[in-house]
């Protein structure tokens, strides 16, 4: 009988977590290392130093994404970083060759608009700021 309620209770235990886990999935479900792989290192570099494969056939070598920090006094620009990812707010002919990710983040398949835009976002400038060199 013991026995029974053991494996009774290691069931319900691994269901509660595995429900946890998919709560957690579920509230986060975007990468920013993968967005970052999927839509930035061909032009930033897998490394985010500016060094991406199609860096040199554009007009302006594109940003060592490492730095964001130092170039800031020491103080990762999240504002900033979400604004040039998003693209949105940019004039037209601006002064960029990056797109405008906010509206493709927008339009994608898994997204609802403009609010898993910036969520999406905001994942992609959290791994940004982990990427800082101290």
């Amino acid at each position: 009988m013991k026995s029974r309620q053991l494996t009774a209770v290691a069931i319900l235990a691994g269901t509660i977590a595995g429900a946890h886990v998919m709560a957690q999935v579920r509230t986060q479900p975007y990468s920013g290392q993968a967005d970052y792989q999927a839509y930035c290192a061909s032009c930033h570099g897998t490394d985010a130093k500016g060094d991406g494969i199609i860096a040199k056939s554009l007009k302006q070598r594109p940003s060592d994404l490492t730095q964001l920090a130092r170039r800031n006094n020491g103080v990762f620009p999240e504002k900033k970083a979400f604004e040039a990812i998003d693209g949105r707010k940019i004039p037209a002919h601006g002064q960029t060759d990056m797109p405008p990710w906010g509206d493709v983040f927008a339009k994608a398949r898994e997204s609802a608009g403009d609010e898993n835009a910036a969520a999406r976002i905001d994942v992609l400038v959290q791994y940004l700021q982990a990427l800082q060199v101290k």
